[in-house]
């Protein structure tokens, strides 16, 4: 479970993430707002209280959760069409594997005129992960080892919770992405810097059916880690307006 120092440090960074992207909300507050891929809620709690009406939606949603996030995959289509005035992601295009119906779905959700934005990772944020992951492998390896070699089998899987993050099927695959180490849908690291690039995803959207209305540098560089929690906040902006952890794009259906 992460601890409070952990917990505050990455509430501090969805607070940054959302701020480029608020002005673009509209003004007045009775509309409707979907967020896809809600995790705990806790962006939807802070739209929320701003006094709109949000739906926040995931296919796995976070416990403990500080807004209800409904267990709903949107490709059942559990919406009517044109059912909302602003349509909201953060960090969830591109773990998506049916990104092209994901797509075709948010603009048939979304109403005419209405506003789709999109928080995404930069190749920025992969490269500093990647930066931190490979100093930490022999760490990991070593935990792994040594604990094997203390305790039984039965309880031998609980060691490999280090690496779990890196997915939940064969050893080979667990392994070949802890040294590829993927942040999204990608075969490595490498990839992304062409798949989390500007370039790509104005043309994923454009090619979607979407025109982009604008496109904003996240505040501040960081990592998927969370190196020095709370730490180095003035150099972080300073490196954050040029090599940025998150740019958004604030879309409208064509």
């Amino acid at each position: 479970m992460k601890n409070k120092k952990s917990i505050d440090w990455w509430n501090y960074v969805r607070n940054e993430e959302l701020k480029p992207v608020l002005e673009f909300f509209p003004k007045e507050k009775n509309i409707k707002i979907l967020e896809i891929g809600g995790g705990n809620g806790y962006q939807a709690k802070k739209i929320s209280e701003m006094g709109y009406d949000v739906i926040s939606i995931d296919i796995t949603p976070k416990y403990p959760q500080y807004f209800p996030v409904l267990k709903i995959d949107l490709i059942t289509k559990p919406f009517k069409s044109q059912s909302f005035d602003l349509i909201f992601t953060s960090h969830v295009l591109p773990h998506l594997e049916n990104l092209d119906e994901t797509l075709t779905e948010i603009r048939r959700l979304v109403k005419k005129n209405g506003f789709v934005i999109h928080i995404l990772p930069t190749p920025s944020v992969s490269l500093v992960t990647n930066f931190w992951h490979y100093l930490f492998i022999p760490k990991y390896l070593w935990g792994s080892l040594n604990k094997r070699l203390k305790q039984n089998v039965n309880t031998e899987q609980k060691n490999e919770e280090k690496i779990k993050s890196l997915v939940n099927e064969t050893n080979q695959v667990k392994l070949k992405r802890l040294f590829f180490h993927p942040l999204g849908n990608n075969p490595s690291f490498v990839h992304e810097f062409y798949y989390f690039s500007k370039f790509y995803w104005k043309n994923v959207f454009t090619n979607s059916g979407f025109k982009i209305i604008s496109v904003k540098r996240g505040p501040d560089l960081t990592s998927g880690y969370g190196i020095f929690k709370m730490k180095f906040l003035k150099t972080r902006k300073f490196f954050g307006m040029f090599f940025s952890t998150t740019h958004c794009f604030i879309l409208q259906s064509n």
